[in-house]
Formats: C-alpha cells, sequence, structure tokens
C-alpha cells in the first residue's frame, strides 16, 4: 500500500507559520505538522493543534537555528553544518543531551499523541544525535521517524550521491530500529517551493511503503508551499491522501 505524508514543519516557530499550516491542513492537503517545543509560536501551536484532531502532529527536535530551552543560545548559532561539527564535544554534548530530554518531556506535557518524529535541518541523521533521540524516547513512543531515502524532483550526479547515502543510512537503521522508519523524503530540492505538477507525476509513480512530502508554509506575501496544498486539494487530495 502507497501511503503518502505531507508534513509541514516547523509548527511552533511563530503565530504566522502556525496559521499558514493550519490553512494548508483545513483548505488544502496537509497530512501532518512537526511540532517545535520553546519557540516564540509553540502554545499558539498547541492550542490549534488540540482543536484539530484530523491533523497529525509529531515532535520537531530542534538542535540548532531556534531557542534552547535549557541555555540561552546555541554555540554553533545558526548552522546546522557548525552544529554537526560542534554538538559532540565536551559541554556542547552536555547541552545537546539536556535538549533532547526537555524537549521530550514538553512535547509529552502538551499531552497531544506524537505520530511521529523529525528534526530541525534533520539533525537526527548525526549518529550520537540518533542514538539519545532513541534512548529518550524508549517505550514512550510508538510512531514513525523521518528517515526516509532523500528523494529528488529533479535528478544529477548530486543528488544521486545523497540519494544513494541517505538511502544506505536508512538500510543500515532499519536493522535494528525499533520503531518504523519512511521510507522516502521529498521536497529537498524544493524548499519553499514545492510544485504541485512534480508532486502529482512522481506520486503516480511511487511503490508500496511510507512516503512523506516536506513543506514549509510561512504565509509570507508569497508562499510558494501554502499555495501547492492548497492546489493538490483540488486535484483530490485531500489531507495527504
Amino acid at each position: 500500500m502507497v501511503e503518502l505524508c505531507f508534513t509541514a514543519d516547523d509548527l511552533g516557530m511563530n503565530r504566522r507559520v502556525n496559521e499558514a499550516i493550519l490553512k494548508a491542513h483545513r483548505s488544502g492537503a496537509l497530512t501532518a505538522a512537526s511540532l517545535m517545543m520553546g519557540q516564540p509560536g509553540t502554545e499558539h501551536a498547541i492550542e490549534l493543534a488540540r482543536a484539530t484532531p484530523t491533523l497529525k502532529v509529531g515532535w520537531h527536535l530542534h538542535l540548532c537555528d531556534s531557542r534552547p530551552l535549557t541555555a540561552a543560545d546555541w554555540p554553533w548559532g545558526r548552522s546546522a553544518r557548525t552544529a554537526g561539527w560542534r554538538l559532540t564535544a565536551g559541554s556542547s554534548w552536555d547541552l545537546v543531551s539536556r535538549e533532547i530530554d526537555r524537549q521530550w518531556e514538553a512535547y509529552q506535557a502538551t499531552g497531544l499523541r506524537c505520530d511521529f518524529v523529525n528534526t530541525h535541518h534533520h539533525l537526527h541523521f548525526h549518529p550520537r544525535v540518533y542514538g539519545k533521540l532513541l534512548r529518550a524516547l524508549e517505550g514512550r513512543f510508538s510512531g514513525w521517524l523521518r528517515m526516509g531515502r532523500a528523494c529528488f524532483f529533479l535528478e544529477n550526479s548530486r543528488s544521486k550521491r545523497a540519494g544513494a547515502a541517505s538511502g544506505w543510512v536508512r538500510a543500515w537503521r532499519a536493522r535494528s530500529s525499533p520503531y518504523r522508519l519512511s521510507d522516502t523524503l521529498w521536497g529537498l530540492d524544493r524548499l519553499f517551493a514545492m510544485r504541485t505538477s512534480e508532486i502529482r507525476r512522481v506520486v503516480a509513480q511511487l511503490p508500496a511503503g511510507l512516503h512523506e512530502f516536506m513543506f514549509h508554509p510561512r504565509g509570507a506575501d508569497t508562499d510558494r508551499d501554502l499555495e501547492t496544498l492548497l492546489e493538490l486539494r483540488q486535484f483530490g487530495f485531500e489531507n495527504g491522501t
């Protein structure tokens, strides 16, 4: 069976993002949203999620480009690349470890069901972050993890290498993961610019599995991802189906 999940990341970033995500679900094809804890719009997002039971919600762990819960700021700032290099060193890892625990505790305290888990800028692909994440979730989570092979709407040599590398990581982790892993992830080459025609084309060719399409509605004057989710509804996609 082909399972589609149209996911909006960054629920909780701010009220404008929250409202765009809600519109994408109520009037568009959005299936799910990834909730950030401790951000300016988190409490508003929790209220919206509680009032919208048809929207699937998951935990969006953030370790950069955000406001931490246990420190004033990230030592590495906004850069995911810098975070990837520095987060395992000494006191930096202590911060990361505390944050993972605190953010998961904060999510659980909302009372919302956690259908899936992923991370801001995909830092759970880092082996040490992934290991800590599994330990934090143990016994308290029954959903799926974003670990799909990276797929691209337009392939070139670079995208093929990225797809092969992420596919290898997924296959390796699937051997021992206690949780279901998504099979593919679409949208890395269309950040803030997803296109209806491309999505319709690839959906028609997907094999059985859980296929995730990643969106970032922002509520900006020009919001390509929101527009695409509204268009997909017109083509018969309703909440990702």
